[in-house]
């Protein structure tokens, strides 16, 4: 269970793409993700995962679960892989 953060072409603003479970969830920009899927500011999400740290691997893994909890993800999901983007 961890997100894979990539740098947009433009050097601001990332992609985050969830796995979980054997599957792959395209979440989309990050600011876009926490505040429409989510419905949190991104300060709020580093609080709730006790790090800003998503260059590590505990970081990746931190907000890999908290987006599990707070969505409800389970292995059964059906969700399609693009089924959580924000974009």
């Amino acid at each position: 269970m961890i997100v894979k953060v990539e740098s947009s072409a433009y050097g601001f603003g990332h992609t985050w793409t969830l796995e979980v479970y054997g599957k792959q969830y395209y979440l989309g920009q990050d600011v876009k993700f926490c505040s429409r899927v989510l419905g949190m500011s991104p300060s709020d999400v580093v609080m709730a995962i006790g790090t800003n740290r998503l260059d590590t691997d505990k970081g990746k893994k931190a907000l890999a679960r908290f987006i599990v909890a707070e969505l409800g993800i389970k292995k059964s999901s059906k969700i399609e892989p693009w089924g959580l983007c924000s974009e």
